[in-house]
């Protein structure tokens, strides 16, 4: 199905532009689609065949795009690992999915240097539905990663829901910031250009100054981004994009100062969406329809959400088919066909989905029930804070403690003085048992491949006392 999705936009668009990336190339559509058959071509050379596994480990470009569907027409599988892993991270992928070769950013200049025929007809015959076209790990921020399968029409068809759902077309232009290695890049930024016939603008890597010139000079429409990309483009130098019409926040929670930031940076609205790993965009805010602010929207078609026992279970042809070699993982993870979110959320009367927070971010002090994302978007509205993250740390007479930790505007700003007004500016927001005790402030926070922020780190350097609290006066 994604053969047909290829051939289809080359079809329709033909000689249009459907790629253009910050290192100054531009690809149709017609020539996206000889380029994936090149790349098959050169991997069959190479022995691959289908049923293989094939990693892929480079940074944004039209090669990666191209080599991706290059992958899936050769009948290969493709396993996308984030460039930002360590070698261990990288070792372990492609032992663990028993890949037959690694495309990194060197391999796929040699790759499409040496050319090649189109695979024999063995390989061009349609592959079933339910073939493997993907591989994707988890990000990890809370455990080992574990690697999450999805068929050829699990992404064919959600990517069709998912156009319908967010309503872009050929007018459109997409911004790509985020890493096509990571589930969030893949759909919303290569796989629903393909579909809609979007142009795609991709960034190799992330800069906010140099995101916000291109989506000005390419006329950007579209902007799909996780909220530390927003928290940058506020403050960043650079033009406010004059054809952006919105902007889609996932991957992490996006308190309300912050949103309000973007907006009155980027002139546009800034409505947000949910999915994870296993089962990407499950919901979706978007226009036309009147934007509740909180609120990660309704579920996108062919997608259903329950509530059961405070827990977000979705179901739907996005949802992985399980986890690779792992069946009590997989068996763990679903609940009579539903899969088990691990997020807390409700429903509100009009069907659309608010997130309440993580049941691994829990922080439970003293028999109370800490929502990190409650206070985080309660402290993020302080002027002087940046960025901020709530964990919790071990306590002998609580259980646990709430900790804050804090990027300041201003290092200058990072003093007991501060953690004493951002204590009270807590205190006049959320109940006292929500207040954090102890702030630290650092430079930056640790990431994850796709912009998330790392508290599993976070946590680690508090308990090895790597992160130094400060315990403002009560």
């Amino acid at each position: 199905m994604i053969a047909a999705l290829v051939s289809a936009a080359a079809a329709r668009w033909g000689e249009r532009e459907a790629l253009v990336d910050d290192g100054g190339g531009r690809c149709s559509f017609a020539a996206l689609e000889r380029r994936a058959w090149q790349a098959a071509g050169a991997l069959t050379t190479r022995g691959i065949v289908a049923g293989d596994r094939v990693a892929l480990v480079a940074p944004n470009s039209i090669d990666f795009v191209a080599a991706w569907l290059g992958v899936t027409l050769a009948g290969a599988t493709v396993v996308p690992i984030p460039t930002v892993s360590a070698p261990p991270e990288v070792a372990h992928r492609l032992a663990h999915a028993r890949c037959s070769l690694l495309l990194d950013d060197a391999a796929l200049t040699e790759l499409f240097q040496a050319g090649g025929a189109p695979p024999p007809a063995a390989h061009t015959t349609p592959l079933p539905d339910d073939a493997p076209a993907m591989i994707l790990y988890t990000s990890g921020t809370t455990g080992t990663a574990k690697a999450a399968a999805f068929s050829h029409a699990s992404l064919a068809i959600h990517t069709a829901n998912v156009a319908r759902t967010v309503g872009l077309d050929e007018g459109d232009v997409i911004l790509g910031t985020l890493p096509l290695t990571h589930s969030f890049g893949l759909r919303m930024v290569m796989l629903l250009g393909l579909h809609t016939g979007a142009r795609v603008v991709l960034l190799r890597r992330f800069d906010a100054a140099r995101a916000l010139a291109l989506a000005d000079a390419e006329g950007v429409t579209f902007w799909p981004a996780v909220p530390t990309m927003l928290a940058a483009a506020c403050a960043a130098d650079g033009p406010r994009p004059r054809a952006l019409r919105w902007v889609l926040s996932a991957g992490a929670p996006l308190p309300d100062a912050l949103c309000r930031r973007a907006e009155a940076r980027l002139g546009c609205e800034v409505r947000q969406g949910y999915g994870l790993t296993e089962a990407s965009f499950s919901t979706i805010d978007a226009p036309p329809s009147a934007r509740a602010i909180g609120s990660v929207g309704r579920a996108v078609e062919g997608v259903t959400v329950r509530i059961a026992d405070g827990e977000i279970q979705v179901r739907g042809p996005h949802v992985t088919s399980g986890y690779l070699d792992d069946r009590e993982a997989t068996l763990a993870a679903f609940d009579d066909g539903w899969l088990r979110t691990g997020d807390v959320g409700r429903l509100d009367a009009d069907g659309r989905l608010v997130i309440v927070d993580r049941t691994k971010d829990l922080i439970i002090r003293g028999g109370n029930n800490v929502y990190p994302s409650e206070v985080e978007a309660a402290l993020a509205a302080h002027p002087a804070v940046a960025d901020v993250a709530v964990i919790g740390r071990p306590d002998d007479y609580y259980g646990e403690e709430v900790v804050a930790v804090v990027v300041p505007r201003s290092v200058s700003a990072a003093t007991p003085d501060l953690a004493a007004e951002l204590a009270e500016f807590a205190r006049a927001r959320v109940a006292s048992t929500k207040v954090p005790r102890e702030y630290a402030f650092v430079d930056a926070m640790p990431l994850g491949p796709s912009g998330k922020v790392l508290k599993r780190e976070l946590r680690r350097r508090l308990l090895d006392g790597g992160l130094p609290t400060t315990k403002p006066a009560r």
